[in-house]
Order: structure tokens, then C-alpha cells, then sequence
């Protein structure tokens, strides 16, 4: 089977896997999102060990783990806020840890521990509060269906479940991913930064520009939970920071001397490869909703 067979039949049944996911139940739709954070951050551990850095992969693993359990109970309104300082004491337990282990780079292990914390767990947690909305909702005029969380913890509490503002930032992703890749390959002439990745274009990067900017328009019709300014600023965030997300990745790969983070995903790679774009351009649409609500 030819790579481009490979990579779209993969792309559609992630694609149905993870549409199919939101619409059936928050909690199915949330754990799977659980285990490609996991997995994502293992790709990262494992490609750190080409830097002859050894992250504490099972305690990182573990954080990241807390942290995104602790945001989704958070996000329904399970869990007050405050708790959110646990992390610190257990934080420590990576310092300590490296006591034990007679590395010989002990901070760097450290540092690295924290870094996939941060780059690859982090965004992944906070997708938690793009489903979840409270009496603080935190996009004006959300809305959404009363969700299953919301009678097994706290039937007493107004948290819905919505996720059309999730798929249609992954939409706009999808179809930047698609429209470059259709664009790029043909008409790719002029490199977009050929140190980091060659095979990107400009061209590419227009032709996935006009795909989500279209997209966008679409989802202002569609998926009414953001208005159809906001939707092209988030289409607009996409474009720039999903682009060097996945160029800070193919830094990451080429420095480590491979090509891709894993091969669970056949024509794609590893889960780091799909989601590389999200998890950096996702901070950025988090923080924007946050200052327009």
C-alpha cells in the first residue's frame, strides 16, 4: 500500500474515531483524548533519549496524567481550583527521584521531564475546558447538551457538554493539514524553511491558509458557538501556530535524527506527528477565548 493510501485511510477512520467519539458520550470522547495525550508524551520521552537525556517517563507520565484528570473534574465543576497546588509537592518528586538514579545529567532529565509536561500534557488538559461549560461559561452565548458527568458528580449543577467548539478547531486543522498537502506537493516550489523541513512550502501554507479561512466561514454557519469574526481569528491562529508547531517538531525529529515520533498511526507516524499543530496553536485559541469572554 503507497504512502498516500496509508496516510488517508488512517487519517479517515482518526477522523471518524474521534468525530464518532464527541457525539456519542463526553466521557468516551475525553478518555480517548487521555490516551493520545499518553501516548504523545511517551513519543516525546522517547525521542528525548537520542539527546542522551533520560526523562523520568513513568513520572512524567504520571503528572501529566493528574494534571488532565484534575482539569476535566475541574472543568464539570467536581473539583474547587485550589487543589491545583498538589501538583507542587508532587513536582518535587522528579528532583528527588534523580537522587536515586546515579545519571550522570541529572538536570537535563529533569528538565526534560517538565518540558513534555508542559509542551505535549499541557494542551491536552485543557481541552477539558473546551467541553465543559458552568454558570462561568467561558465562551459568551455557549450552549450545549446537559452531559452524563453532570448526573453521576453533581446533578445539582448546570455543566453542559459541547463539542462543537473542540471539532471545529480540529476541523480547521484537518483541512490546513489537507489543503497544504494537496497545494504543497504539486505546486510546492518555494521553501518555508528548508534547515527545518524541506518538504514545506509557501505555497502549501497559502493553499492551507484559503482551505481554513473557507473552513471558517463554514463553521459561523454551522457551528454557531463562536460568531464568525472569532472563528477566522481562530482560524488565523491556526495558520500561524499550528504551522510552527509542526515545524518545532520536525526540529525536534531532525535534531534526534529521525523521522517520525512513532508508527501507530501508518502514513502519519505517531501521535505526536498528528497532533504536533494542535498542541502548540491550543494555548493560544485557550487564551484568546479567555480574553473575549
Amino acid at each position: 500500500m503507497t504512502d498516500i493510501y496509508k496516510r488517508t485511510l488512517t487519517g479517515t477512520l482518526l477522523l471518524v474515531l474521534v468525530i464518532g467519539t464527541a457525539v456519542f458520550n463526553s466521557i468516551a470522547f475525553v478518555s480517548l483524548f487521555f490516551f493520545i495525550m499518553l501516548g504523545s508524551l511517551f513519543e516525546f520521552y522517547r525521542i528525548s533519549n537520542h539527546f542522551k537525556v533520560h526523562p523520568q517517563t513513568v513520572m512524567g507520565m504520571l503528572l501529566a496524567a493528574f494534571l488532565y484528570i484534575y482539569f476535566f473534574l475541574n472543568a464539570i465543576g467536581f473539583i474547587s481550583l485550589r487543589f491545583i497546588w498538589l501538583l507542587l509537592p508532587l513536582m518535587s518528586l522528579v528532583f528527588i527521584n534523580e537522587l536515586f538514579f546515579h545519571e550522570n545529567r541529572p538536570f537535563h532529565n529533569i528538565a526534560f521531564t517538565f518540558l513534555g509536561i508542559y509542551y505535549v500534557a499541557l494542551p491536552f488538559a485543557l481541552f477539558n475546558y473546551l467541553l465543559f461549560s458552568s454558570s462561568n461559561e467561558l465562551v459568551a452565548g455557549f450552549s450545549g447538551e446537559k452531559d452524563i458527568v453532570n448526573f453521576v458528580f453533581q446533578p445539582s449543577n448546570l455543566v453542559y457538554y459541547n463539542y462543537q467548539l473542540l471539532l471545529g478547531i480540529f476541523s480547521l486543522h484537518w483541512i490546513s493539514d489537507s489543503g497544504a498537502y494537496i497545494i504543497g506537493v504539486p505546486f510546492g516550489r518555494h521553501k518555508l524553511w528548508k534547515r527545518v523541513s524541506p518538504k514545506k512550502s509557501w505555497e502549501g501554507l497559502f493553499g492551507g491558509a484559503f482551505f481554513a479561512l473557507i473552513t471558517a466561514f463554514l463553521l459561523a454557519r454551522y457551528f454557531p458557538v463562536l460568531n464568525l469574526t472569532e472563528w477566522l481569528i481562530i482560524a488565523f491562529i491556526v495558520i500561524v501556530f499550528g504551522t510552527f508547531g509542526d515545524l518545532i517538531e520536525s526540529l525536534l525529529k531532525r535534531i534526534a535524527g529521525m523521522k517520525d515520533s512513532g508508527t501507530i498511526l501508518p502514513g502519519h507516524g505517531g501521535f505526536l506527528d498528528r497532533y504536533d499543530s494542535v498542541i502548540f496553536s491550543l494555548p493560544v485559541i485557550y487564551a484568546f477565548l479567555q480574553m473575549i469572554s
